[in-house]
């Protein structure tokens, strides 16, 4: 089992790029960049809020962690 970002597909859903999301999270370019093309694979708290309160931002809407991250089970991880 692991789990993994979901950002980019929440973005593209909102018409919103990780350029936007960069300059609304604080985070670093390379962090978010990171993110977004799936090669983060750690992270803290503090990184996690602030790419939700960058999302918020963006998009007028509550974000909730479920909305950013996945599980995937052991079968789906190869995929």
């Amino acid at each position: 089992m692991m789990v993994r970002w979901k950002v980019q597909q929440y973005l593209s859903t909102h018409g919103k790029s990780a350029y936007a999301l960069w300059k609304a999270s604080g985070l670093s370019k390379t962090t978010v960049y990171a993110i977004t093309s799936g090669k983060l694979i750690r992270t803290d708290f503090e990184t996690l809020a602030k790419v939700i309160n960058g999302l918020e931002k963006l998009t007028g809407k509550r974000v909730e962690p479920n909305d950013v991250l996945e599980v995937v089970r052991d079968a789906q991880a190869d995929q």
